[in-house]
């Protein structure tokens, strides 16, 4: 898994971060276990440390403590990338996507779903915008704890696309997953652009299983 995101206004140099990271994710029972590491614009690195088991997250950033608390948790779910469980919930805004063949043979199947000009107050109650609004929540919460004062009605996603590619010769298993998305935040007489970008390729079958580290919170 591979992903940028960017905060830029007019004038200023932009400020970022990549991440990279490995995740293993198991069925029966389900478990996940994703280890990475987050690198700011500025060169800084921070090893990133997220889990879920018997449905509850946790996660580690660096030296700091662990985090620990249900899915639906903000800062939970901003650290946590689940390709599986972002195409499970796909079936309740399936009629919003496209669906192409790709690939020799047309061997695979893309479902894209592409949206732009939602107010965020609009956004959060879209399904298909799920992603775009939990992945902004944390940097908003930052520029408005920075002076930004822009309410959700004035905030706009700008675009958003979110791809899947199923393998169709093995029981359409999830080969990528990719979403990229802008979000324009005004400020100032100007607009912040707000932006990032994931993707995440199936390296192939985990026969391993998931546990808590020595140390997590039980």
């Amino acid at each position: 898994m591979r992903g940028s995101e960017s905060a830029v206004m007019q004038g200023r140099a932009p400020s970022g971060a990549t991440y990279a990271a490995t995740v293993h994710r198991t069925t029966s029972p389900k478990a996940l276990q994703q280890n990475g590491t987050i690198t700011s614009s500025k060169g800084e690195r921070k090893p990133e440390a997220v889990y879920v088991v018997g449905g509850t997250g946790y996660v580690k950033k660096g030296a700091e403590a662990w985090e620990k608390g249900p899915l639906s948790d903000p800062d939970i779910a901003d650290s946590l990338e689940d390709p599986v469980a972002e195409l499970d919930a796909l079936r309740t805004y399936a009629k919003s996507a496209k669906v192409s063949r790709t690939g020799s043979g047309g061997r695979s199947v893309q479902l894209q779903v592409s949206a732009t000009g939602w107010q965020l107050s609009a956004a959060r109650s879209r399904p298909a915008l799920k992603i775009p609004v939990r992945e902004i929540g944390s940097t908003l919460a930052q520029l408005r704890g920075a002076g930004v004062t822009a309410t959700d009605g004035q905030i706009t996603l700008k675009s958003f696309t979110d791809t899947w590619v199923l393998d169709a010769e093995h029981g359409y298993r999830l080969a990528s997953h990719r979403y990229a998305f802008a979000f324009l935040i005004p400020f100032r007489g100007g607009d912040i652009t707000v932006s990032q970008e994931v993707r995440a390729d199936n390296r192939g079958m985990f026969s391993g299983s998931v546990a808590l580290p020595s140390g997590a919170p039980s």
